[in-house]
C-alpha cells in the first residue's frame, strides 16, 4: 500500500519460525552456567543468541593468553581479569535483551543449593569428577536438570541428567573417578593443583560439544521429548556419532531429594547455629542438629603447642593452611558437621562464617524428621544481574 512501511524484521524472527518454540518461554529462562573455559565459552555464546533472558556463570580462574585460541569471548587486554565477569559482559555486548549475573568462585565450595534449584536448567563445562559430582548431588538434590559436556582434542562428548527420569551421573562412575576426588582433595596437595584441570583442546571440538549442550537444555525448556541418563560421544577422528545409555543404579544414594524446604528470608551472614536451631525446634536438647553438607574444622592444634580455633571449612584449606607456622609439621585437625546444641563452640558461629555458602539450602534433623531451610535473603546478593 502506497505509504505504508516495511516491517523491520525482529532479533528473533527467524527462530520463531520453528514450529514449536516459544520466544517468551525462552526470555523467562533461567540457565546457570559452570565453567567459562573453551567449552562453557560456546554454550555462553548460543545462550546469548538464542536470547535465553537470565544466565548465571561461575568459575574461578583468570583469562591467560592460552585461553585466546579456544575463547571467543576474550580479548588480550582482558588476560589476568575473571573469565566470569569477562564473559558475562561480552554476553551483554551480543544480546541486550539478556540478564546476566556471574560470581569468581569455586563451584564445590561456593555455589548454594538455593541458586541451583531457582534454575531451569544447569550446564557443565568443567574438567574434573569433583566438580561434576558436586553438580550432579546439588541438582538432584533440588530437582533440577544439568547437561554435562567434556572435550579433549578432537573429542568430546554430552550427557542429560534428569532427576526423577534416568539414571545420575553417579549411577556408573568408576572408583577411578573417587580416588582421583580423594587425591584432589588431599591434605597433601596444594590448592592450586586441586582447581587446576588443563586438558588439551581446540576450539572446533568446543563449538560442537557446546552446540549439542544448548541444543539439549532448549529440548527441556520446551518439553520436548529429553531422555535421562543419556548422551552422545562423538569423535572428530573420524565423525562419528554414538548413542549412549546409562544404567540406572537403584542403590545410589544420590537420587534422594530433599522432602521438606522451606524459605527463611533471612541470610547466612546474620543467622548463627543458635538461631537456626531455635527456628527449627524450640524444644531443648541433643535431639535437634544442624547437619552440614561438608565438614568444617573446629580447631587447629599441634604438638608444639600451637592451637588455632577460628572455624574453617575443610574443603577449602591448602597445604599452607594445615602446616604449623611453629614447627612446620602438619597439624591436627577437630572436624566436624553436625551441630547441635551441646556445640558450645559453634552456636554463636554465622552459618557464614563456618563457609556455608549464600543462598544455601541447610537441613535440621530432629528425630528422624529432616527440614531444609533455604536461605532467601542472599539471593539479589547471588543474582547481580548486568
Amino acid at each position: 500500500m502506497p505509504g505504508s512501511r516495511a516491517r523491520t524484521p525482529g532479533r528473533y524472527d527467524s527462530l520463531q519460525l520453528i514450529p514449536w518454540w516459544q520466544q517468551a518461554d525462552v526470555a523467562k529462562a533461567r540457565i546457570m552456567v559452570v565453567g567459562a573455559g573453551a567449552l562453557g565459552n560456546e554454550i555462553l555464546k548460543n545462550l546469548a543468541l538464542l536470547g535465553i533472558g537470565h544466565i548465571f556463570i561461575i568459575d574461578f580462574d583468570d583469562i591467560e593468553a592460552s585461553n585466546l585460541t579456544r575463547s571467543v569471548l576474550f580479548r588480550d587486554g582482558d588476560i589476568g581479569h575473571h573469565k566470569a565477569e569477562i564473559a558475562a559482559g561480552r554476553l551483554k555486548d551480543i544480546n541486550p535483551d539478556i540478564k546476566v549475573a556471574f560470581m569468581h568462585g569455586n563451584t564445590c565450595t561456593d555455589i548454594g543449593l538455593g541458586i541451583v534449584k531457582h534454575m531451569d536448567v544447569v550446564i557443565a563445562a568443567v574438567d574434573n569428577f569433583a566438580a561434576r559430582i558436586f553438580i550432579n548431588r546439588a541438582c538432584f538434590k533440588v530437582g533440577t536438570p544439568w547437561i554435562n559436556g567434556g572435550i579433549i582434542e578432537l573429542m568430546g562428548e554430552a550427557h542429560v541428567y534428569i532427576p526423577g527420569k534416568g539414571a545420575c551421573y553417579e549411577c556408573n562412575l568408576p572408583p577411578d573417578a573417587y580416588r582421583d576426588i580423594t587425591r584432589r582433595f588431599s591434605c597433601q596437595m596444594p590448592q592450586a593443583e586441586k582447581e587446576a584441570g588443563h586438558v588439551p583442546t581446540t576450539p572446533t571440538i568446543a563449538s560442537i560439544i557446546g552446540a549439542v549442550q544448548v541444543q539439549e537444555a532448549l529440548k527441556i525448556l520446551h518439553h520436548r521429548k529429553v531422555e535421562g541418563g543419556s548422551g552422545l560421544v562423538f569423535n572428530g577422528m573420524n565423525n562419528r556419532f554414538m548413542e549412549v545409555q546409562f544404567t540406572f543404579n537403584p542403590a545410589c544414594y544420590v537420587h534422594d531429594p530433599l522432602k521438606a524446604v522451606r524459605r527463611l528470608d533471612r541470610s547466612v551472614t546474620d543467622t548463627s547455629f543458635r538461631d537456626l536451631l531455635d527456628i527449627a525446634g524450640k524444644e531443648p536438647g541433643p535431639d535437634i542438629a544442624v547437619e552440614l553438607d561438608f565438614n568444617i574444622v573446629t580447631n587447629l592444634s599441634c604438638l608444639c603447642g600451637y592451637s588455632d580455633g577460628h572455624v574453617k571449612r575443610f574443603d577449602r584449606l591448602n597445604n599452607a593452611d594445615l602446616t604449623c607456622p611453629r614447627c612446620q609439621k602438619m597439624l591436627r585437625t577437630d572436624i566436624t558437621s553436625i551441630v547441635d546444641r551441646s556445640s558450645a563452640s559453634l552456636l554463636d558461629c554465622t552459618l557464614g562464617e563456618a563457609g556455608v555458602p549464600p543462598w544455601h539450602i541447610v537441613t535440621v534433623k530432629q528425630g528422624s524428621e529432616k527440614t531444609s531451610y533455604e536461605f532467601c535473603a542472599d539471593k539479589k546478593r547471588v543474582l547481580n544481574y548486568i
